[in-house]
């Protein structure tokens, strides 16, 4: 049972964690329905039952079994993601996979770019939300919250940085699915202070990459792709067959990945202005980290904060 959660409600992932366990999981949702052999096809995601007030129970076909099995499989791209109705579905899903006991504390984060203009309300959502909820054929069981804390992504991860210097300027690069955040701060006898004038979100990321290969997509072979295709396709073996033909698109995936790395250091760069070089240290986090390895090509001497996909639900953790 868990009294303290941290969940990362990402554009791609959820990453949840508590002191007990955690958990990782698609941002993709499905109404249920039913499957022949679904015992086998159950393994690789969850079926979910969520009862809110009076209303009948839903069930959703969520993370991995959406994008194999659902029908009419959606993600959210909305900056106001805590609006969509997927984004319910997921937090109340991973709180009950870490066993989260009714009036838990949780902490969520934000992007930089919308933190003042959404903490307020997206604090308020999350401590209203309740509901009763089972996966597979477990037994349901309530789901709320009686704190909730927002926290500034990037800053979160900030938190897990391997500090090498007990002064100096330090700068975070947090690449995520649809915003990249990029936190600067001081250390001064090894207390971090942010610079609230160099921090901030750029919407390059990801899924930037993701927009540029559906497009060549479609020019090379006259159809468009829907995007749950399109993540199957980069963050897989690049080739695929479509009406008969074999696609191979591991250059132009590299090629795609290679600029959307160069245009997140320019932007970077450019928004810090001449304190970028007089950076001491830059540190790299966040599932982009891993999913656009060419990033340390650009930043110089960047090193990878360990478990870059984890630093903020970690760090967020960590605050409470």
């Amino acid at each position: 049972m868990s009294n303290v959660i941290a969940i990362d409600v990402g554009y791609s992932h959820v990453k949840a964690v508590s002191k007990d366990g955690r958990i990782v999981l698609p941002s993709v949702v499905a109404p249920a329905r039913e499957l022949s052999l679904s015992e086998f096809a159950q393994k690789t995601g969850y079926l979910v039952t969520i009862q809110q007030s009076e209303n009948p129970p839903r069930k959703y076909f969520v993370g991995e079994l959406a994008i194999k099995e659902g029908q009419g499989a959606t993600f959210t791209t909305d900056r106001e993601k805590h609006r969509h109705p997927n984004h319910d579905i997921l937090v109340l899903t991973v709180s009950k996979l870490l066993g989260a006991e009714p009036g838990a504390t949780l902490v969520a984060g934000l992007p930089i770019a919308y933190y003042k203009a959404q903490k307020e309300e997206l604090q308020k959502h999350l401590e209203q939300l309740t509901a009763e909820v089972a996966t597979g054929n477990g037994e349901p069981k309530q789901i709320s919250f009686g704190r909730v804390v927002i926290y500034p992504q990037g800053a979160g991860a900030l938190l897990k940085a391997p500090l090498l210097a007990n002064s100096g300027t330090v700068l975070l690069v947090d690449v995520g699915q649809k915003t990249t955040d990029y936190v600067t701060a001081e250390i001064v006898n090894d207390v971090v202070r942010p610079i609230a004038s160099l921090c901030g979100s750029i919407e390059t990321a990801v899924s930037t990459v993701y927009d540029a290969f559906a497009v060549e997509f479609q020019a090379l072979t006259g159809s468009p792709i829907s995007p749950v295709r399109v993540i199957e396709i980069v963050r897989g073996s690049g080739m695929v067959t479509f009406n008969g033909k074999e696609y191979d698109f591991r250059q132009l995936i590299r090629t795609i990945k290679e600029n959307v790395s160069r245009s997140i250091f320019d932007q970077v760069q450019a928004a810090l202005g001449e304190r970028f070089s007089f950076l001491s240290r830059i540190y790299l986090a966040g599932g982009g980290a891993l999913a656009l390895p060419m990033l340390a090509d650009f930043f110089p001497n960047a090193i990878h904060i360990p478990e870059p996909q984890w630093a903020n639900a970690q760090g967020f953790l960590s605050i409470v």
